[in-house]
């Protein structure tokens, strides 16, 4: 066995024994920065920052110059809050581009407004608000290394009140043997104010390697996403997932994701640390679902649609 095999096995260890842990809430908006940028990423735990696709925007700029393409993605949770993400990365010279919206409408509760932490989205609260952010991101390749950097527009709306500001992301990400290695600094920005309160943006560095396709069989591969974050208040959070690709003929898939990740939670309410999701593919058309159970009422549908 290869030492990066033996490494992967031991985070991926390390990754299941924290996921299944949570902690109280913390304040922090716009609460869309908190949610997974995309319905595969959301299939293999949110453990992205070294993946890749036009949903990398939402992880890594630096990873955006790897594989061009388009998604689009809608989730439900329960009846009581939407996710839409869109996201497109290219070419443009010498550099890559790339561009995209997360937005959020769901229902805030007074008792804890705009703090709604993601445990509390499939109950449906008095208070309408919306959590928004608009990306653009740049990469490029110097000496084998990618780097990249983002810049986002960010606004949290609850009831009458909002706030808005700008926040940034840097990343790098380079090749070890035939393993991905990246690196991933997010949100970082001043603070917001809504409702008379202010609080900070969640500004997290994340560490995360990606496997390369790994030949199980004839017709079948599988890959390995992991991830480790540091949140602003010090919190880790460690995620990891797979996926198996199967080919029964050429430009035809079929794939099976299951992930975990560490979650908080509130009173009676939960995220599940375990997410499960699927593609079908055909040539440069893909369809995507993701599924993730919740404590309480609700659970997290998400269907995307990518084309590369």
């Amino acid at each position: 066995m290869s030492r990066f095999t033996t490494a992967l096995l031991l985070l991926a260890v390390l990754t299941g024994a924290g996921a299944a842990q949570s902690d109280p809430p913390d304040p922090s908006v716009p609460l869309v920065l908190r949610l997974p940028g995309g319905t595969r990423a959301l299939g293999v735990g949110d453990a992205w920052t070294a993946g890749r696709g036009a949903e990398v925007l939402f992880y890594n700029p630096a990873q955006i110059g790897v594989l061009r393409g388009t998604t689009i993605s809608a989730q439900r949770f329960g009846d009581a809050a939407t996710l839409g993400t869109l996201s497109t990365v290219g070419p443009f010279g010498k550099i890559w581009i790339g561009a995209g919206m997360q937005y959020l409408d769901y229902h805030a509760e007074p008792a804890t407004g705009f703090y709604t932490d993601p445990a509390g989205l499939a109950a449906r609260g008095p208070v309408n608000a919306a959590s928004m952010a608009a990306t653009v991101a740049a990469a490029f390749r110097f000496k084998g290394v990618r780097f990249g950097v983002g810049a986002k527009y960010v606004e949290e709306r609850v009831g009458g009140a909002r706030d808005n500001g700008a926040a940034f992301d840097f990343g790098a990400a380079r090749e070890v043997g035939r393993a991905t290695v990246a690196l991933a600094v997010q949100n970082l920005g001043g603070d917001l104010e809504v409702l008379g309160q202010e609080a900070e943006l969640p500004t997290r560095v994340t560490l995360g390697v990606a496997s390369p396709s790994i030949r199980v069989s004839t017709f079948f591969d599988a890959t390995i996403a992991l991830a480790v974050s540091r949140e602003q208040d010090g919190r880790i959070v460690p995620a990891g997932g797979a996926e198996l690709f199967y080919e029964p003929v050429g430009g035809w898939y079929f794939v099976a994701r299951a992930g975990a990740r560490r979650v908080r939670s509130e009173p009676g309410r939960a995220e599940s640390p375990v997410t499960f999701g699927g593609s079908f593919g055909l040539d440069r058309f893909w369809l995507d679902y993701a599924f993730q159970p919740y404590k309480g009422p609700g659970a997290a549908h998400r269907v995307g649609i990518r084309i590369q």
